[in-house]
């Protein structure tokens, strides 16, 4: 399937979700024919580590409250009851859901708001604020229908005579120490994977081509190159640091004849002009090289001669991959 048949199925994809999607939401909203506002979104933070769990609210209002009084009751109330659906519009339990207003009071454990005439006062206009607990409710949308129950009273009118829907979305979003943690993760874990693969071998290119010394003098001896190792140390005139980070993000060193008062060195680099790693000999302290080879690098069946005052190495490289 070409890359244009492929787009072209991804767009139609994407459209006939929508249109379904659209439909949907448009279903459940005919089927109760109410006026659908939506509400600010719930966004509770999840508990991490040591931060507690953190709830968000939202804040509604129901206006146009005009309440007469009777000569048999001078201080009647009303209730509004909250009712909760979910997308589907079938009922949902309100556990979960956490009601507060100005004026009046919620029945405790329940979503009906009970308001007294005297609590009301001169005001029209109730504020209702909400509370998910994300921990007994799922996150999603949901319909919060807003309901007249009378009391003993004579309602005038509750905003302006039209039943109220309201569209309800509730989330739950990581902590923000979550998130800087999981950013800091993926860039170390990115930073790593570059190092690993492209910067580490650039910086300290380790041996691979192995190789090996055959050692005449003093006496007969092999010293195999290991693969990966970032040096070879002959004698004990040169200590490096080691710890399991330089070993991890460096590579190891290989020390050899450590009884010995010799310092050299020998080490991979790579070689620019041919891409290709080389192995470069370099003696210190005193430790002479009295064998000078043409090239700057160690090359196949070379023989070199190490001195020091009181001692002598003789040795020839043998690597069939570096003639």
């Amino acid at each position: 399937m070409s890359k244009s048949i492929i787009t072209i199925v991804s767009v139609v994809a994407v459209v006939l979700g929508s249109v379904f999607a659209y439909s949907f939401l448009n279903k459940g909203q005919e089927d109760t024919k109410l006026d659908l506002i939506s509400l600010n979104e719930i966004d509770n933070t999840a508990s991490f580590l040591w931060l507690d769990k953190k709830q968000g609210e939202t804040t509604f209002y129901v206006s146009g409250i005009e309440m007469e009084i009777s000569s048999s009751n001078d201080n009647p109330y009303f209730e509004i009851i909250f009712i909760i659906k979910d997308i589907e519009n079938n009922s949902y339990s309100s556990s979960g859901f956490s009601f507060s207003s100005n004026i009046g009071s919620f029945s405790e454990n329940t979503n009906t708001l009970r308001v007294f005439y005297n609590d009301l006062g001169e005001n029209n206009e109730l504020e209702i604020k909400l509370k998910v607990n994300t921990d007994v409710v799922d996150e999603g949308n949901y319909f919060l229908d807003v309901h007249l129950n009378e009391g003993a009273f004579d309602l005038a009118e509750i905003n302006n005579g039209e039943e109220i829907r309201l569209e309800l979305p509730v989330n739950e979003k990581p902590a923000l120490l979550k998130i800087w943690l999981n950013i800091f993760i993926v860039i170390l874990l990115s930073s790593s994977v570059v190092w690993f693969l492209l910067l580490k071998k650039m910086y300290y290119p380790a041996f691979s081509k192995k190789g090996r010394l055959n050692i005449s003098e003093p006496e007969d001896s092999t010293i195999f190159i290991k693969k990966n190792a970032r040096k070879l140390i002959i004698g004990n005139k040169i200590q490096e640091k080691e710890n399991f980070f330089t070993k991890l993000f460096c590579g190891k060193i290989q020390y050899e004849l450590v009884s010995s008062n010799h310092s050299i060195l020998i080490t991979p680099y790579r070689d620019w002009k041919t891409k290709k790693i080389r192995y470069r000999l370099i003696c210190k302290d005193e430790s002479r090289l009295s064998t000078v080879s043409a090239e700057s690098h160690m090359q196949h069946l070379d023989e070199y001669t190490i001195k020091t005052n009181d001692e002598s190495l003789l040795f020839q490289y043998f690597n069939i991959k570096h003639f």
